[in-house]
């Protein structure tokens, strides 16, 4: 105990930039840490999903710095990576180390933002937590544009901190550049401009609206422009918007990501298949601000025809933000934490399940302050609302961390001071409200199995296009581990074992993805390949046709069919 004290002392006695240097140094310690436990797993060596296209993108980027089509997804991660490409090579092991130190600049912001709007003490706290935070690590190992959500909201954060203690308009500025950014990175933040706009008229008049705008503006007006040049519509950030509506609202949404056609969840797939559906439904080519009105305009059509059903969505979606449970992308957190006993080890210690009844005290403990602290509270709740309005991932909920970070930490504090007074009626009721949050964030809305089965699947399905067929084979056996009933494993692994000759078991395998879907003509054309090879040619002609009937432009069958039918005329007559 005499420790501590004396190290809150210093903390209030050094110039402050001390203890953020030795923040940034643990925080950065703890990433890179975490990036070489997990350097040998295929899931780091094998990008999937969003990160392959993003790591596609970056090295188009290289070549070609304009494009030459309208944004389709926010744009600056993969500028960003583009930019580490060109610095440091095509390295993606350095690129996950300058996002560890990305990263660890996020932590010192938010300590810089506490420090603002509470204390030293807190705000160090607050980044502290940050740095320790299970999923900040886990975001840290991806190439995904997360590393950017967490640290741009945390420069806003800071900004809105600045804005309250000094009345010069170039904070402000600031502060809308910051947004901009974040806009770039995920385009939902968006919808947090007006609302903040709208919370600077009122806090601190009209006037301060122009130096705010202006600095959204000298970010999103170049995109506009750009977008504009390229394709003839000026989209500020990207023309995503009516797939996304669509994708979260409609008749079979259940609250997370469901692709426009199965196995093509990428953003480069979505963006193919989004354009290809509409363009036939209408019967003429689109451009994407027509694209995006189809979708919305479905989307719109569902939720106007079914009210009910959709404030029943959108409940179970809010419940989806603020649950433990990490909603995977390509990459399930889940494999990474059995790579990493840090990544273990900080999850077990903190996780959204944590922070969140954390964040609830601190609230409480400082409701009195709402009105300076009003800026955080509407960051909070403009973050989760434009969560739920769309589909929920954990990455998608990422700008919701830096604040509850900072509400987390006066809570810890709260806790803190309760129990050294022996104040017993006040922890009682503070217990209470950490009993009600740990129980709602908790609720099992979702099975892990799938998105655990899911990461190995995508991994599987990189490796073999990078040629390692062994690794790939091994990575959908996992995913049939984690989920026996997985019919695109089956197909896959099927697929591999015939083409290293292990026929009778590539049947076994596509007989069990045509158990879990007997119209896969892809399995059926395999099997008949297998059937083929083994020189069972009347049961491979069963199958060949039983895929063209399913499928009449499945290439695959009729090559196999086209081959069978030459070997039969080979064959001498009896």
């Amino acid at each position: 105990m005499k420790r501590l004290r004396r190290l809150g002392a210093w903390l209030e006695r050094a110039p402050f930039w001390q203890p953020l240097l030795g923040l940034f140094v643990f925080a950065f310690a703890l990433r890179c840490l975490y990036l070489i436990q997990i350097a040998e797993s295929d899931f780091f060596r094998a990008p999937v999903g969003d990160a392959f296209s993003y790591d596609e993108w970056a090295s188009a980027v290289q070549k070609d710095f304009i494009g030459k089509e309208v944004f389709y997804q926010a744009p600056l991660y993969p500028y960003f990576l583009a930019g580490i490409y060109a610095l440091l090579g095509h390295d993606l092991f350095l690129a996950r180390v300058v996002q560890a130190a990305v990263g660890a600049l996020a932590c010192v912001l938010l300590a810089g933002a506490g420090r603002a709007f509470f204390s030293r003490k807190l705000g160090l706290l607050a980044g502290i937590l940050l740095a320790a935070y299970g999923p900040a690590l886990f975001f840290t190992g991806i190439l995904q544009k997360t590393t950017l959500d967490l640290f741009f909201t945390a420069a806003l954060l800071y900004g809105l901190g600045q804005v309250e203690q000094d009345s010069r308009r170039g904070w402000l500025t600031f502060s809308g550049l910051v947004l901009g950014c974040l806009a770039l990175t995920r385009e939902n933040a968006l919808l947090l401009l007006p609302v903040l706009a709208v919370w600077f008229g009122y806090r601190r008049g009209r006037g301060t609206l122009a130096p705010f705008l202006l600095g959204a503006s000298l970010v999103l007006g170049p995109v506009a422009l750009r977008n504009y040049a390229v394709g003839g519509e000026p989209f500020v950030t990207s023309s995503q918007f009516g797939v996304n509506l669509y994708l979260g609202n409609n008749a079979e949404a259940d609250g997370t990501y469901t692709p426009l056609r199965f196995g093509r969840g990428s953003f480069a797939m979505e963006r193919e298949d989004a354009i290809g559906i509409a363009e036939h439904a209408v019967g003429h080519r689109l451009s994407p601000a027509q694209v995006s009105h189809y979708w919305s305009s479905k989307a719109v059509a569902w939720i106007t025809a079914h009210p009910w059903a959709f404030l029943k969505l959108l409940a179970r979606k809010w419940l989806l933000v603020w649950n433990d449970h990490e909603i995977p992308d390509s990459d399930d957190p889940s494999v990474y934490l059995s790579e990493s006993s840090l990544l273990r080890a900080t999850w077990l210690l903190f996780s959204f399940g944590t922070l969140c009844p954390l964040a609830l005290v601190g609230v409480v403990a400082t409701f009195d302050e709402r009105r300076r602290l009003g800026a955080v509270y509407l960051l909070v709740l403009g973050s989760a609302a434009s969560a739920a309005l769309f589909v929920v991932f954990a990455r998608y909920r990422a700008p919701l961390i830096p604040p509850l970070a900072l509400f987390a930490a006066a809570g810890i504090a709260q806790l803190g001071a309760v129990l050294e007074q022996r104040r017993s009626r006040v922890a009682l009721s503070h217990g209470a409200l950490v009993a009600a949050a740990v129980v709602i964030t908790r609720i099992p809305l979702l099975a892990a199995e799938g998105s655990r089965a899911m990461a190995f699947y995508n991994v599987g399905v990189t490796l073999e296009s990078q040629g390692e067929v062994k690794r790939a084979a091994e990575n959908y056996r996992s995913a049939l581990s984690a989920d026996p009933n997985f019919e695109q494993a089956h197909v896959n692994l099927g697929a591999l074992l015939a083409r290293d000759g292990s026929f009778a078991e590539a049947i076994e395998q596509e007989q069990a993805a045509l158990l879990e879907n007997p119209r896969d003509a892809v399995a059926h054309t395999i099997w008949a390949n297998a059937l083929l090879e083994s020189g069972k040619l009347d049961e491979a002609d069963q199958h060949y046709r039983a895929a063209i009937g399913l499928d009449p432009n499945l290439q695959a069958a009729r090559d196999g069919a086209a081959v069978l039918q030459d070997l039969r005329q080979r064959q001498p007559a009896p």
